[in-house]
């Protein structure tokens, strides 16, 4: 007799026991829910503070590695002008048009800051890169040493000092032509501006000889010459200036 009460206590407490759980389940669904969403909103909260974060941190970064920039580059203008006594105006390249025909670059100043068409253009280290093309009142185009239609007066520097003109060529190099074969030219020499241009000035670097041809059904030979500076790289330009026009 009384295991059969046990059995019926048993029996009793099991289904009271389902009985609680359905009627509870709903709350704890809900309290779970909300839980759940808490800790989802928590963690996108959390998210999005960090990513906040970061992205103040990049911005910073960017904003130092500018100012860092243009400092070295006000330091080595400043450097170059003093050197040389030349007057000039600062300019940033707004655009290039760099191909294997074409290398030109668009520049922030213009007529009204006193650029003119046929005034060199410098990198900031003095390394000549080309001469004004065409100017409007606040930009100006510069063509670049490189390009095809553009020529150059040099001059190497060499035991005889052989004086040229230096072409833009398709594969980003120059070349001086019609050197006659008794001048002496030797890899690596170096080459400046000659001086012979109205408008530029004699000794500026552009480029060191790589490579030497000779015609042997001419009386002349070729020198290849590669650029020291490499358009490519520049963001800042000078622009040298005749103050006496």
């Amino acid at each position: 007799m009384l295991s059969v009460f046990i059995l019926m206590f048993l029996l009793a407490l099991y289904f009271f026991q389902g009985l609680v759980t359905d009627l509870l389940s709903p709350f704890m669904r809900f309290f779970s829910e909300v839980g759940t969403a808490a800790s989802v909103a928590l963690s996108t909260e959390q998210d999005l503070f960090l990513q906040t974060q970061v992205q103040a941190l990049a911005i910073n970064a960017v904003e130092f590695d500018r100012l860092k920039t243009e400092n070295e580059t006000l330091r080595e203008e400043l450097g170059f002008l003093e050197r040389t006594g030349f007057s000039a105006i600062g300019a940033s390249i707004l655009s290039k048009s760099l191909s294997q025909t074409v290398a030109r670059f668009v520049l922030d100043v213009g007529e009204h800051q006193g650029v003119q068409v046929g005034d060199p253009v410098v990198a900031q280290n003095g390394l000549f890169v080309g001469k004004i093309f065409t100017v409007e009142r606040n930009t100006s185009t510069a063509v670049a040493l490189t390009d095809p239609t553009h020529t150059t007066a040099v001059s190497l520097i060499n035991d005889r000092r052989t004086i040229g003109v230096a072409y833009g060529t398709v594969g980003g190099l120059l070349e001086i032509r019609f050197i006659p074969t008794d001048e002496t030219i030797k890899i690596n020499d170096l080459v400046v501006t000659s001086g012979l241009e109205e408008t530029v000035p004699s000794g500026l670097l552009i480029g060191q000889v790589i490579g030497v041809e000779i015609d042997q059904n001419t009386l002349f030979q070729t020198a290849l010459l590669e650029p020291l500076q490499d358009i490519r790289h520049l963001a800042h330009v000078l622009v040298l200036i005749d103050e006496s026009l």
